[in-house]
């Protein structure tokens, strides 16, 4: 007789370009938990990045588009695909958004709809500042949705909860669970291959600030000119197009490699060879990326953003969001300070090792268990 085995059917619709930090807690997560089959609704993008980042599961395909474009068209695709799909919860079966974007918000809050003893378990990352007013609202929006129904809040830092409840969200729903990173196979990587003064690893959009990086570039080319920087990441063609127009315009063709969307190994192995992380991203509700440069041996230079005050204790340098030049200044003083570059490599080691995936999915499936 065939015992039954709980689904944990997951929402992964919001995958855009390259490999964000939600798509990596989900899969990082359900790959190291096996009291629960997986059924992912994602694109075909979407279970592509799944398959080659090794999590075995069930896929139902909502568009199969080969390339991200069209955002607003793409994600009102999704979402009414979703909402059509042969699936069936049951009350054991865990309904799991993967962000609070709606293509995964609107189709696990329609079938908690009509399965209301099946638990519906959401991810929500950070808040949107009111400056980036389409995410902002679209926000606003899956909280509507997510406040009444949803079970379980799963949240990255300790003042992300606290925000969610002065926002109205109850306090004995929302729970704190850190993301992690892969220490094991980031120890194994090789220092080898093309290295820069200055690497940079997200998205490229505004808010990962892409427009600040080309501009502290060029303040530390006026003290060092012949340093180089390294832009890992996709983005938008239209972004792209922006930021080659940057390069350009601030004469930093020589300086600046993008270097587009990396695979693992050669990302890693990339940002091994080089010399400091720079991050100047504007919004962030944990900084995976950052704290993977730091297991790396890499010490980071950051905008003074208030979660990394909990994330990170050493390794990095803060500075206040917006002052270019003291960035900049940052980033000139640690690829000429010897003594100073050891000190915060060392530190940001240590704080990497205090973070590990393995121990972010059993304290996951604690707190689904209770």
């Amino acid at each position: 007789m065939k015992i039954y085995k709980p689904q944990l059917i997951a929402f992964m619709n919001s995958y855009s370009q390259g490999k964000s930090g939600g798509d990596m807690v989900f899969i990082e997560v359900a790959k190291r938990i096996k009291e629960y089959d997986k059924m992912i609704v994602t694109s075909r993008l979407g279970k592509d990045l799944c398959q080659k980042s090794g999590l075995k599961g069930k896929y139902l395909i909502t568009t199969r588009e080969p390339e991200f474009r069209h955002l607003f068209l793409t994600y009102f695709q999704r979402i009414l695909k979703a909402f059509f799909l042969k699936l069936s919860a049951g009350e054991k079966d865990i309904l799991l958004s993967t962000s609070d974007f709606l293509p995964d918000v609107l189709p696990a809050f329609w079938r908690k709809l009509k399965s209301k003893k099946t638990k519906w378990v959401q991810h929500i990352f950070h808040l949107v500042p009111p400056s980036r007013k389409g995410p902002f609202f679209a926000q606003k929006i899956s909280f509507l949705f997510i406040k009444p129904l949803a079970d379980l809040i799963i949240v990255d830092n300790r003042q992300l909860k606290n925000d969610l409840i002065k926002l109205g969200f109850s306090s004995d729903r929302v729970f704190v669970n850190s993301p992690g990173i892969d220490l094991q196979r980031l120890k194994l990587v090789k220092k080898e291959g093309v290295g820069y003064d200055g690497i940079f690893m997200a998205q490229l959009r505004s808010s990962k600030g892409i427009f600040d990086l080309v501009k502290i570039w060029q303040r530390v080319c006026q003290a060092k000119p012949t340093l180089k920087l390294g832009i890992m990441g996709r983005g938008m063609p239209r972004m792209v197009k922006r930021i080659k127009s940057l390069i350009k315009a601030e004469g930093l063709e020589k300086n600046i490699n993008l270097l587009g969307y990396l695979e693992d190994k050669e990302a890693f192995t990339t940002i091994k060879a080089s010399r400091v992380f720079i991050f100047p991203s504007r919004e962030e509700g944990f900084g995976i990326a950052p704290l993977e440069a730091q297991a790396c041996g890499l010490p980071v230079v950051a905008w003074n953003l208030p979660v990394y005050r909990e994330v990170f204790k050493g390794g990095i340098v803060k500075v206040k969001t917006g002052q270019l030049k003291k960035f900049a200044e940052a980033v000139v003083e640690l690829l000429t300070d010897n003594r100073f570059y050891r000190k915060l490599a060392k530190e940001a080691v240590d704080n990497a090792n205090q973070y590990d995936w393995n121990r972010v999915a059993k304290r996951e499936l604690e707190i689904i268990k209770k």
